[in-house]
């Protein structure tokens, strides 16, 4: 979760990712943290009730958004 995490930043601070202030994204967005681990920056809850499910989806988004596409290898006859 730490690449993605940092993907999410990254792609926030440098303007390639913004949203129109929607309100449920904006309380998921409001409740997340990040903390640095030995393996880099982490989203973390800011409390214990805090929701940041959705913030976890966005950067998990933004992470496949980035990834090179797989090469594909047609089989057969095609």
């Amino acid at each position: 979760m730490t690449a993605a995490s940092e993907n999410l930043h990254a792609a926030v601070v440098s303007r390639r990712l913004t949203h129109p202030s929607h309100p449920d994204l904006d309380r998921h967005v409001a409740g997340a943290v990040a903390k640095q681990t030995g393996r880099g920056w982490r989203l973390e809850q800011s409390e214990r009730t805090a929701q940041i499910d959705a913030v976890v989806a966005l950067a998990m988004a933004v992470e496949r958004a980035q990834a090179p596409a797989p090469k594909v290898e047609l089989l057969g006859w095609l």
